[in-house]
């Protein structure tokens, strides 16, 4: 099964050579904006890939890694009312994942690579495959908001929970639409609620 690479956005900067401190500041600030514009680029056009029925890998290279849709044939009933049952396809939602992706970088990624990486994937293709838009991306707090931004849902892997800020919850509702946050506990392997606390204060 063919799978396919977009390459984004790609950026080379300069080597901060013995600026003055305020040039320095000012580079560093313009570094930083111009770093969160390729990162909300990169989330854009993997919402754009996801809202087309693929399942959007976002790689630590910032390219997109397009998975195909289910075959309909695969498909069994038990398997489409379990995942109808949990994200019911009456309502289309647009669904963030945080989890592993160092897979999508390898030679040959495919579902069963997916799987080992991310137990619940293959839910996340079922997901797709009644028409959510999904794209998943690793757990770091320079991704959090632009990997979250207009989602309705975020479904993070518990083994991401660790790289992901304090107050994770918070900076991932401020950016959503309508947010639901569930953890997938690997332990249980249950879909657990996550919300943040009602008098959480949300970051500027």
């Amino acid at each position: 099964m063919q799978l396919n690479c977009e390459h984004l956005y790609s950026a080379t900067y300069t080597q901060n050579k013995m600026l003055p401190s305020s040039s320095a500041h000012v580079y560093r600030r313009d570094l930083g904006i111009m770093t969160s514009l390729i990162i909300e680029s990169w989330f854009k056009r993997a919402r754009e890939h996801a809202g087309r029925g693929n399942l959007v890998v976002l790689r630590e290279d910032g390219k997109l890694l397009l998975m195909p849709s289910i075959q309909p044939a695969s498909v069994t009933p038990h398997m489409k009312v379990t995942v109808e049952q949990m994200l019911p396809s009456t309502t289309k939602r647009r669904v963030a994942v945080i989890g592993e992706t160092s897979w999508a970088s390898g030679d040959k990624p495919s579902f069963q690579t997916a799987n080992q990486a991310i137990p619940f994937f293959g839910f996340l293709a079922g997901f797709a495959h009644i028409g959510h838009a999904v794209w998943v991306f690793r757990g770091s707090p320079d991704l959090l908001c632009a990997g979250c931004r207009d989602a309705d849902v975020l479904i993070v892997d518990s083994a991401s929970l660790g790289l992901l800020p304090r107050d994770w919850q918070v900076e991932a509702a401020s950016t959503m639409r309508n947010p639901q946050i569930l953890v997938h506990d690997r332990a249980s392997y249950k879909l657990l609620s996550a919300m943040p606390r009602q008098n959480a204060a949300r970051p500027q």
